[in-house]
Parts: structure tokens; C-alpha cells; sequence
């Protein structure tokens, strides 16, 4: 019995119907049936500063020579920082306190290499030259029994290293020691200090214009031994250029925060902060964690270095996966990478954004009027409660308006230690809004995955 053009017509529309319906109730505010367990706004009324992609750095992660994983994979997230220092290379006796350093240095000259033809600066960590890596034997540490001229002589060595490499520039930064208050230092601490003022004075007075960063430890800046440390480098004329610390676990904002406080306390200034080691090895390197260090590294405007402990794939290494953001050999994108590309993909102006409760859901958003489009990554903690998140934007510009309906996609960067060829798309389309103000919920099932939301007119 041939159909109606009517009940050809039924299936289609029943089809459309239910997909503006699984639209609507991705983007409309969450009602009675569905509570929200956290929530975050957007203020598209208050914006400022540009791109910086300041979180989008690493500690080794590439081969020794330099070349893998693909220029590419870094050049699209935009890497701004790779730290290194040759660690773990001619182990049990490598580096130069064990006259073997020829090859640590080979391997930074390649890391050099690579930062400038992707626009990256490199930290030098100098610790990893001498040989202090936590794995090759140390017989000596610099300064051991009153004596210092084997250190004045490795620095010596450094400076004339880095003057034939043409390594002298603003895009070099000199990071003395890592993690010097634990067990990559064997001294004590005012050992160390006095290291550092003879390792700063020595190379400040060779290259004037060197960029030193300090102190890298595995602390945070309320510490007493960080106090220490700045009290120290204030009184002796030492002060960095750039203050560091890490953050296994540990929240940048909060870090950055006591920093200026300390700082200001003590009538000092810096010209910036680096977090150079964050994101503890497991769930804090996944996607909805790496979003979240990254929110909050802009949000305490300061340099971020994803950490990298050399612990994945058949064959562990320290120099592969870009800190976990790439599979092991095969470098591959994995879902944290695609929380970077979302990242590099930002333009335009940052825009206030407030975090959930206790800050356990955060994220970065831009909105750029030029190209009428806003992106916003959003990012939870390992332990952030899991069901709907509200996302609400309010004040939404009329450049990102078409008679009252804009467009929403919302991504998802899946939390898998496997390849992900694209981030999931969860739901798109126009959806209409009053009032200048929208809610998108996302169905925050999985708190290691992070969720990118596009508007665009």
C-alpha cells in the first residue's frame, strides 16, 4: 500500500525533533530533576590580555637528539618552555662531576635546537649537567668540605658551552639546581644557598643579561625552606629572574598567590613566576586535570612545565611522550594533547571566568570579537565530584548573537592512555537564549576528562 508524502515525511521529522531535543538539553539551565553538583560563569563583560599559552611547557619528553616526537605535535599546542639538562644519560656515572658530560650537553644543544625552530624558550637545569638526577651516583656535590672550585670550574665550563653554541640569549633561562630539597641535593640547604650565590654572581658577571630561575624545589612558596631561600638571595644580592617551584600535587593560583605576598613582604620583585614541574605522574596527567593546572596557571599568571617521570610505554624513558601528552614510540596524540590544540587554538582576549566550589572545576576561556568565536576548556581535579556541571555564560556580546540563538559545540577530550585521533564531539548546533545569558550543563561523568565549549555566531 503506497505511503502518504505525510507519513514519509514522520520518521524525518520525529528524528529532527529528538535531536533539537538532545540539543536543548545539553545548553538549557539544569531543572529540579537534574541538580547541578558544581557550577562555573563566565563573564563575557570583562576581558583582557592575550594568549600567552604560558601553561603549554615540559620537562624532557623528546629524544636526545631532539628530533621525536615530530616537531609538529609541539608546534600545534604551542609549547612555550622545554626544560632539560641531559639527566640520566651515561648512567651510573654521567655528567661532569663523573667526567662524562660531553653527551648531556649534546643532548641540550638538540633541545636548544628544537625550541627555537617551535618558539619555545629552554630552561638549562644545571643540576643535570653536573649529574644530579636522582639516578646516576653523585661522589660529589658542589661546595662538599669548604672546597668550590670544582663548581667555579663547571660553570666555567657552562658559560664557555653555551657562548660557542650561541646560547646567550633571553631564550635561554639557567636553572641552577632541581628539587634542591630533597634527594637531588645531598647537602644542606645553606650549602646549596651558597651555591647559588656563587653560580649567580659567576654567570650574571660573564652574561649580563642572563635569564636565572630559581629555586625549582619540590615545595611551595609557604615553606619554610622557600622563605629561607628568599630571605638568603634578598640579603646576598642573588634574587632570580624568575622564581620557580613545583606543583605534585599542588594548585598554581593559590602557589603564585603566596608568592607575591612573600615577595612583597620582603620588598623584592621578579620579573615572572614559573610552576616548572606540575602534574603528579597518573591521574593529574589526564585530560580533565591537565585542563585544570592549566586554568590555574593562568590564573596566577605564571609559567607552567608539565612534569615528566619517565615511567610509561614498553621501555620507559624520560626522553619520550612530551610529559605524557603523546603515546610511548608510537607518539601519538592522547586526549591531554587535545586539551593543549584547544588550548593553542584560543585567541583574542581572556575572559573572567569563576571557578566551581573549592575551585575543583575551573577552566580558561577567550572570546575573540574579530572572528566572532569564543573558546572555553574546562578542567576538574581527580577528586572534583562527578554528574552535571552548569557552565554559564552571561553579558554574551551581540557579535557572538544571531536574532538570539548562538552556536554551541561542546567537546570532549576523553581520559584513555591510548590514542585520540579528535576530541568527542558531544552535542552541536543553534540554540536559542534570552537575557544575553546561556547555560551549558556538561555531563561531567568522568572527572579525568575536560570539555571544550566553541561559540561561534
Amino acid at each position: 500500500m503506497p505511503t502518504s508524502p505525510g507519513a514519509t515525511r514522520r520518521p524525518y521529522l520525529i528524528a529532527v525533533l529528538a535531536l533539537l531535543a538532545s540539543l536543548f538539553a545539553v545548553v538549557q539551565p539544569a531543572g529540579p530533576a537534574a541538580a547541578a553538583v558544581d557550577g562555573m560563569t563566565v563573564d563575557m563583560s570583562t576581558y583582557g590580555g592575550t594568549p600567552t599559552y604560558r601553561a603549554s611547557g615540559f620537562i624532557y619528553g623528546l629524544g636526545q637528539n631532539g628530533s621525536t616526537p615530530a616537531a609538529s605535535l609541539q608546534s600545534q599546542i604551542k609549547a612555550t618552555e622545554l626544560r632539560a639538562g641531559g639527566s640520566q644519560i651515561g648512567c651510573p656515572a654521567g655528567g661532569y662531576v663523573n667526567g662524562s658530560d660531553t653527551a648531556r650537553w649534546n643532548a641540550e644543544k638538540a633541545y636548544y635546537a628544537r625550541a627555537k625552530t617551535t618558539g619555545a624558550h629552554l630552561e638549562m637545569i644545571l643540576a643535570g649537567l653536573w649529574g644530579a638526577d636522582g639516578v646516576c651516583t653523585v661522589p660529589r656535590w658542589p661546595g662538599d668540605g669548604g672546597n668550590w672550585s670544582e663548581y667555579t670550574a663547571f660553570v666555567s665550563q657552562v658559560i664557555a658551552d653555551v657562548k660557542a653554541a650561541g646560547m646567550t640569549g633571553s631564550d635561554v633561562r639557567w636553572d641552577l639546581w632541581n628539587e634542591p630539597n630533597i634527594f637531588f641535593w645531598g647537602a644542606s640547604q645553606a650549602q646549596y644557598l651558597e651555591m647559588v650565590r656563587r653560580g649567580t654572581l659567576q654567570i650574571r658577571a660573564a652574561l649580563p643579561g642572563a635569564v636565572i630561575e630559581g629555586p625549582s624545589c619540590a615545595c611551595n612558596p609557604a615553606d619554610a625552606w622557600f622563605t629561607t631561600y628568599l630571605d638568603y638571595v634578598k640579603a646576598n644580592g642573588v634574587v632570580p629572574d624568575i622564581l620557580s617551584w613545583h606543583a605534585l600535587p599542588g594548585d598554581p593560583a593559590v602557589d603564585a598567590a603566596n608568592a607575591r605576598s612573600a615577595l612583597a613582604a620582603r620588598g623584592m620583585s621578579v620579573a615572572g613566576l614559573d610552576v616548572n614541574e606540575y602534574g603528579a605522574y597518573g591521574a593529574e596527567q589526564q585530560p580533565g586535570p591537565s585542563a585544570w593546572y592549566i586554568a590555574r596557571l593562568e590564573r596566577g599568571n605564571a609559567d607552567g612545565a608539565r612534569a615528566n617521570w619517565g615511567m610509561v610505554g614498553a621501555t620507559p624513558s624520560l626522553y619520550d611522550t612530551m610529559g605524557w601528552l603523546v603515546t610511548a614510540n608510537a607518539n601519538q596524540p592522547m586526549g591531554q594533547w587535545w586539551v593543549y590544540e584547544r588550548y593553542a587554538e584560543q585567541t583574542g582576549q581572556r575572559t573572567k571566568i569563576t571557578p566551581g566550589g573549592n575551585a575543583a572545576h575551573d577552566g580558561i576561556v577567550f572570546q575573540d570579537a574579530a572572528i566572532h568565536k569564543s573558546i572555553g576548556i574546562y578542567g576538574a581535579t581527580p577528586s572534583a565530584a562527578t554528574g552535571q556541571v552548569g557552565v554559564t555564560y552571561t553579558n554574551i556580546p551581540s557579535w557572538l548573537q544571531k536574532s538570539s540563538t548562538i552556536h554551541v559545540r561542546v567537546e570532549r577530550m576523553p581520559s584513555t592512555n591510548a590514542y585520540v585521533a579528535a576530541p568527542t564531539v558531544v552535542s552541536e548546533g543553534r540554540v536559542a537564549f534570552t537575557g544575553d545569558t546561556l547555560t551549558v550543563n556538561l555531563d561531567w561523568t568522568n572527572n579525568l576528562d575536560a570539555y571544550a565549549v566553541i561559540l561561534t555566531a
